[in-house]
């Protein structure tokens, strides 16, 4: 998936962001400065890292995953042979 346009961070900077926290001690706050965004941005990012190691990391669709007012495949199937036959 490519990185959004407007998206502040790539993987590898959000890595490094994450890293900065972690592993040399800076607290979000401080790793948010220097990498351009918001505390609470490097709070995500990290609650993200921690939950899911570096793939927690990766870009995500903005898709939903379910749509509650979908049409089942099944009733868009007889709509469209009704209308055929019709």
């Amino acid at each position: 998936m490519n990185t959004h346009k407007n998206a502040r961070l790539t993987y590898l900077r959000r890595l490094e962001m994450v890293q900065d926290i972690t592993e040399r001690g800076l607290s979000a706050a401080e790793a948010a400065a220097r990498h351009g965004v918001s505390a609470v941005t490097a709070r995500k990012w990290l609650g993200r890292y921690l939950a899911d190691g570096s793939a927690g990391l990766l870009d995500k669709s903005s898709r939903p995953e379910k749509s509650p007012q979908a049409i089942k495949p099944q009733v868009a199937l007889a709509w469209t042979w009704l209308r055929w036959a019709a």
